[in-house]
């Protein structure tokens, strides 16, 4: 796991203090070492210096840069240094990531031919692109985010994995091409300015997300989007960026439910014993929800069978949990520590505070890259922070399965509808009593289901924002916008769920994944982790474990009011039937409201006080009244929710420097 950065000049030549720079605002993504590959000569007679420093004289015409900062996860030897490239030197990579496959690659490799003088995953990557060129994409199994100069072709090629988890960003000033693992870097660049995008920031407080495909918050700074590539011709600075993978439904073979939670069961013990490959210590994440404890589970079970498999959590396994004593509705450690206990687990809990969330704010802002939605990334932030003072390097996490297997609140109103579109009344019946029996709380109480409600129902029932009343001009306009996720959701829901493509729960999840909810989540799993010099994996969104689970039957998602049914199904005897029975469920939730209400208020109101730099997107005197008339928490969730996105803003805009 590791920072890359690149420069490759088109026109004129790289200034190698430039490249540098840019590298150096990634340290903390790699504080186990640093390299260069420089490329200097004109296209047809190219020379290639490995340097541990950019350095080159005034003389020398560099074309092309990459940049690295390792984080040192397997193969701990210098023979892992980046870039690395080939004997011949025709090929380099600079790469960020994991290929968790890359012991039976090597293997195909050197059958071909191949000879290896590291045990690295970056190693095989750079093979696999010698052997096959862009078509290694399909081979390859894990998180990743590379850039590969290809000298023989004159072509820096760059991919990131499938669903996102690795971060690549870059932008086109004139006659160049950079490109780097975080926006900060990018800035480094001298004609690459601190710009808002101002219809991404509205964007940002109305829905609550930052991250859309290729669009960012800052102008003229571009994301790769999940499961795509972009080639460079670097003679004539043409790109070109393609898709490689797209999210499809599976047909499997043995179509029973048995068959189906089988082969959940075999692929989730498969994932983890792949994501468990390390030569530094791993832990968990333990939030005691069902996602996280599975995958505590599955630890366990190898740990009793396999010792070989689970060699890098060492002695035992650590696992880490965020903590409220005051605000115990959002506690989880009975769940958690029931679960630690049966795998024989050493628990760290974590207590998130108040005045340690705001003395960090800005900092979180800086490293989040982007504003961030809620309290919850602080939680994250601190379980992050605990791993590493604790000596885990690589933490395991459950990000990803409410969205694979069918966690959240709206597919169980998404199964419902669909019942009732195909006039299965008996068992919407079922399904409807199941969700009352387990207290659903947006059932009983729909203003507190606001964010399932599309446009038109949340103004009838007067459940938006703060936002409605202090967004500026043209800019409330945003609020009545029909594409909002929601409305998407029930018109997926009111669609026929007996024809041959996904059904309408199935269509959700694909947008969850691909655009509505995960690609933020990842964000934030990537920048929190890295803050620490820790390697986050994410098992649950291994592409043949996401395709697997979008693709089984809604009935074994939902069932009776129970949320990702196969996945309860699947852990029989792996985990406490307290922990794969429970019925509550927060969603890695933070008191936001409580904190924002009462804790922060003289923070908040000092903040309010001054000048504030979002002052072109709200009204600023209209936000301080609604902040001071609504004490106490009186006001619904959303608007909390909204007051705490402009607050972030606020936070990233000061960061940034952004006005």
């Amino acid at each position: 796991m590791c920072g890359i950065t690149g420069i490759v000049a088109i026109e004129d030549r790289i200034d190698a203090t430039v490249l540098q720079q840019m590298n150096d605002r990634l340290a903390h993504r790699g504080p186990d070492g640093e390299g260069f590959l420089l490329v200097s000569g004109s296209f047809g007679d190219l020379r290639h210096s490995f340097q541990r420093r950019a350095q080159v004289g005034d003389d020398v015409p560099v074309r092309v840069g990459l940049g690295h900062r390792r984080l040192a996860i397997l193969d701990l030897s210098e023979r892992g240094a980046q870039p690395m490239g080939t004997r011949d030197q025709r090929t380099w990579i600079s790469f960020n990531g994991e290929i968790y496959n890359h012991p039976e690659l090597r293997n195909e490799l050197e059958s071909a031919g191949h000879t290896f003088q590291t045990k690295t995953d970056t190693e095989v990557l750079l093979h696999a692109y010698v052997q096959w060129g862009p078509d290694c994409l399909a081979r390859i199994d894990g998180m990743f985010a590379f850039a590969l100069w290809d000298s023989q072709a004159g072509r820096l090629f760059c991919a990131r994995d499938r669903l996102g988890i690795k971060p690549f960003y870059y932008a086109t000033p004139k006659g160049h091409f950079i490109f780097a693992s975080e926006i900060k870097a990018l800035l480094a660049f001298p004609e690459i300015k601190a710009e808002a995008d101002s219809q991404a920031v509205i964007g940002f407080l109305v829905h609550g997300n930052c991250d859309y495909a290729e669009r960012t918050l800052f102008r003229h700074i571009h994301a790769l989007p999940a499961g795509h590539a972009i080639t460079l011709d670097a003679a004539t600075g043409r790109t070109d960026v393609r898709r490689y993978w797209s999210l499809e439904l599976r047909q499997e073979r043995g179509t029973g439910d048995a068959a189906h939670v089988d082969r959940v069961r075999d692929s989730l013990v498969k994932t983890v014993r792949s994501h468990l490959l390390s030569d530094v210590r791993a832990g968990s994440c333990l939030s005691g929800g069902l996602d996280s404890s599975t995958l505590v589970g599955v630890i366990g079970k190898l740990w009793r069978e396999d010792r070989d498999a689970t060699s890098a959590i060492g002695d035992r396994l650590y696992t880490f949990t965020s903590c409220y004593e005051r605000q115990r509705a959002f506690d989880e450690r009975e769940y958690a520590l029931a679960a630690a206990d049966a795998v024989g687990a050493r628990a760290h809990l974590v207590f998130p505070s108040p005045d340690d969330f705001w003395s960090n704010f800005e900092r979180l802002a800086w490293h989040q890259d982007m504003p961030f939605g809620s309290l919850s990334f602080y939680a994250q932030w601190r379980v992050m922070r605990a791993a590493r003072e604790a000596g885990v390097k690589v933490l395991i996490d459950g990000q990803g399965g409410d969205e694979v297997f069918g966690g959240y609140a709206k597919f169980r109103y998404a199964y419902l509808a669909s019942l009732l579109q195909s006039g299965r009344l008996a068992a919407a019946t079922q399904e409807l009593r199941g969700m009352l029996r387990h207290g659903d709380r947006y059932v009983l109480d729909v203003r507190q289901g606001f964010r399932y409600l599309p446009a038109p129902v949340r103004r009838f029932l007067n459940v938006d924002s703060v936002l409605q009343r202090v967004l500026i001009g043209g800019w409330r306009d945003a609020l009545t916008d029909e594409s909002t996720p929601a409305t998407r959701w029930w018109r997926y829901a009111r669609q026929n769920a007996n024809g041959s493509g996904p059904t309408p729960l199935q269509r959700i999840q694909m947008d969850d994944i691909l655009i509505d909810t995960l690609p933020q989540l990842l964000r934030m799993e990537d920048r929190s982790s890295m803050a620490f010099s820790l390697e986050a994996r994410v098992p649950l969104l291994d592409h043949h474990v996401v395709e697997l689970g979008v693709s089984l039957p809604d009935h074994l998602k939902v069932n009776r009011g129970w949320s990702k049914f196969a996945v309860r199904q699947a852990m029989a005897g792996l985990l406490p039937e307290t922990v794969r029975w429970r019925k509550t469920k927060l969603g890695f939730a933070a008191p936001d409201r409580t904190w924002i209400a009462n804790d922060l208020r003289s923070r908040i109101d000092e903040l309010l006080s001054g000048n504030l730099r979002c002052a072109r997107y709200v009204d600023v005197p209209a936000l301080r009244r609604w902040y001071r008339d609504n004490r106490n928490e009186r006001a619904n969730t959303e608007s909390f929710l909204g007051l705490f996105r402009i607050l972030s803003l606020e936070m990233w805009m000061g960061a940034f420097s952004l006005s």
